[in-house]
């Protein structure tokens, strides 16, 4: 926070900082009401096209869901800790199987250990550029489900153990939680554990099944855990390599030169950047700036010339042709 307040005057960043409840309580219903509409456009006229676009719409949201839980775990998408609490776990992480405290200790060391090896996200963005042929592998095993189906076997393991935030302990890119314990052996996984610090998510996913049935499709509740294990792994790939990947400091503690933000297009914001996550710089120069302020603290930065040497591509399109360019 330091370098924040070294590169704005704090009257000038504490504007920035004010919580709306009005401006979230929008973002929430946008982000539901997008839901909606992807189940309710398959349920009105089923066909495979519906499908492939309701699973478009609905992974980008899956996704926004996540920079809403993001934001809870922040505390800084609402005013009351309280409420914050409660959305984050329940109206935004349960869906998309987060705890939000779990996540929130996760996180946290991704901020103070962003582009070194202690930092969990490293493994995420650490190694691009890469080739158009290995990028072109990656975005294939994200849409037939096999980075999806890893990523579920990892939570179903995480959410198996007795202390999962004790296991986060220390939990960094080279020290992945799970590894062998000092007798040499894996924890084992217990099923009622994981249905049991999974309990949010169940439940959110029955209900979500529960209205699917009672609008007389039930099987439309699949699109949720398909667009799960599909487009939402590749939108998140693409915006995981986008903060941070394929920088001059990638490998660096220097925020100047390991984080970039994006300016997004209308469709960019439907799927790769939600909820305004594409100011990622703004984002760890001030970690508590509310989400649906970061757009004017980047305008202010820009207008006060404060904005320095910091990374800003003018499109994903851009950033894609950064991950792939020869090394």
């Amino acid at each position: 926070m330091s370098v924040t307040w070294n590169s704005l005057p704090r009257e000038e960043l504490m504007p920035f900082l004010e919580k709306s409840n009005w401006t979230a309580a929008r973002m929430l219903a946008f982000n539901w009401g997008l839901i909606a509409a992807g189940f309710a456009l398959v349920m009105w006229a089923p066909a495979w096209y519906t499908v492939l676009l309701a699973m478009l719409v609905l992974g980008g949201r899956q996704l926004g869901l996540g920079i809403l839980t993001h934001e809870c775990a922040h505390r800084s998408f609402v005013k009351s800790a309280a409420v914050g609490e409660w959305i984050g776990n329940w109206l935004c992480g349960a869906p998309m199987l987060v705890d939000l405290a779990i996540y929130r200790r996760y996180h946290m060391t991704h901020h103070v250990k962003t582009g070194t090896d202690g930092d969990p996200d490293l493994g995420n963005y650490a190694n691009y550029p890469v080739s158009r042929q290995s990028l072109l592998r990656k975005f294939g095993r994200d849409l037939v489900g096999l980075s999806g189906l890893k990523a579920a076997l990892s939570l179903a393991y995480l959410y198996g153990q007795k202390d999962v935030e004790k296991m986060l302990q220390g939990y960094s890119y080279q020290n992945k939680a799970g590894n062998e314990g000092s007798e040499g052996k894996r924890p084992s996984l217990s099923l009622p554990l994981v249905l049991w610090n999974a309990r949010r998510s169940v439940l959110a996913n029955a209900l979500m099944l529960t209205v699917c049935w009672l609008c007389g499709h039930p099987l439309a509740y699949l699109l949720w855990p398909a667009s799960w294990l599909t487009t939402y792994m590749l939108y998140s790939r693409i915006r995981n390599a986008a903060e941070h990947g394929a920088l001059s400091g990638t490998r660096s503690s220097d925020m100047w030169s390991n984080t970039r933000t994006v300016q997004a297009a209308w469709w960019e914001r439907l799927t790769v950047a939600p909820n305004f996550v594409n100011f990622h710089f703004e984002h760890h120069l001030a970690p508590t700036v509310p989400s649906y302020n970061l757009p004017k603290l980047h305008r202010r930065m820009v207008e006060i010339g404060v904005y320095g040497r910091a990374t800003m591509e003018p499109g994903y399109w851009q950033v894609l042709k950064r991950m792939t360019a020869v090394v």
